[in-house]
């Protein structure tokens, strides 16, 4: 190889690039990552909090649905009973069977005016008539959303969005 040839040979030759990340950009990125997940928390916690209540609102429809559902199978009444309160769970019972229980719920509200047990008959209709049940959060700042579970006087459940009228 020439004098000439070699120097041409060394001015294209391109220095190796390191690979990965510099110290700085790694602290960086995790700072502006770090502020951002501080910037959402709050957007999540409420989050978490609307979706409690949604679940146990369909925890409660589904118990009053399954509660009308067996008294007409079994042809006898079937009773929902709250445990200490609603919002510590229920239970579905025909007679002595225990049927299928659901909760506890943390920091969710429940308040209704039928007490802490609603009978179903066996022609699948509240015993009593209907009634309602408005779900919310136990501390008001976490979240807004305000469910009602309305049980109609011919056993027909729904849930819908808002206070309980």
């Amino acid at each position: 190889m020439t004098h000439r040839t070699h120097r041409l040979a060394e001015r294209t030759r391109r220095p190796a690039k390191p690979a990965g990340f510099t110290l700085i950009e790694l602290l960086v990125t995790l700072s502006v990552l770090a502020i951002l997940a501080s910037m959402a928390a709050p957007s999540f916690a409420s989050f978490v909090a609307t979706q409690r209540i949604k679940n146990a609102s369909l925890d409660l429809a589904a118990a009053l649905t399954l509660a009308r559902s067996e008294a007409v199978t079994r042809n006898t009444s079937v009773s929902v009973n709250a445990s200490s309160s609603w919002s510590g769970g229920w239970a579905v019972t025909a007679g002595t069977t225990q049927v299928r229980s659901f909760g506890p719920y943390q920091g969710i509200a429940i308040s209704t005016t039928s007490g802490t047990s609603l009978a179903m008959g066996n022609d699948g209709r509240p015993v009593a008539g209907g009634t309602s049940f408005q779900l919310s959060t136990a501390a008001p700042a976490q979240s807004t959303t305000v469910l009602c579970v309305v049980l109609s006087g011919t056993g027909r459940v729904s849930v819908v969005n808002g206070a309980c009228a």
